[in-house]
């Protein structure tokens, strides 16, 4: 995937938190890496995650297709300064932080709850019961990253739409939501780069 994108994730990042910086455009880290920009899509759905210390530090997304440009510099942000979850990061942890841009694709809605590769694909959830809605998803790197089989991601899924439910009944829960069709579950792929810090500031610094 695109390590310029990776790098801007970064410029948008640090140009928001110092005010001293002048932004660097895109089309600088595309003609430095030799990235050829009609080789990754003008448009799509994307995910920014921060990682501090190999531990989550903000990752929002949209499912919308947005141009990559706009859409990069805008979710580098909210996933940096308006993830719930955590407090905004600050300039004093720029240094201690990685970036993965993550590009969505291939979205499919699937009738069998392991009709889906670890490590390939994403898995999107959403349903009503009760009045309730939930939702939620995992992108593709995280089953594979955390270890998980297919039966614990789809519970991990579930808890993470904040939906209660004992992992003994993951199974029948989606087998039944599926059958009677008020439950979706979709899985896609996803084209992802991350890039450290030290990286960055390497190259920002030859450019």
């Amino acid at each position: 995937m695109s390590k310029a994108l990776c790098c801007y994730a970064f410029e948008s990042l640090l140009n928001k938190l110092d005010s001293n910086t002048n932004k660097i455009p895109l089309s600088k880290y595309y003609s430095y890496f030799k990235e050829d920009p009609e080789k990754t899509p003008s448009s799509a759905p994307l995910f920014i995650t921060w990682n501090k210390n190999d531990s989550l530090r903000g990752c929002i997304g949209t499912f919308s297709k947005l141009s990559i440009e706009s859409g990069v510099s805008r979710f580098s942000l909210t996933s940096a300064l308006q993830d719930p979850r955590f407090p905004p990061i600050r300039l004093s942890e720029i240094e201690s932080l990685e970036v993965s841009v993550t590009l969505l694709d291939n979205f499919v809605a699937i009738e069998d709850q392991n009709d889906w590769k670890i490590g390939l694909n994403g898995l999107k959830i959403s349903f009503e019961v009760e009045g309730g809605h939930y939702s939620g998803t995992f992108l593709p790197s995280v089953a594979e990253e955390e270890g998980w089989d297919k039966l614990t991601t789809l519970y991990y899924l579930l808890k993470k739409a904040d939906y209660p439910v004992s992992k003994s009944s993951v199974s029948k829960f989606y087998e039944k939501g599926l059958d009677e069709g008020w439950l979706k579950l979709i899985k896609y792929d996803g084209l992802k780069s991350k890039l450290s810090y030290q990286e960055f500031d390497h190259i920002r610094s030859q450019i």
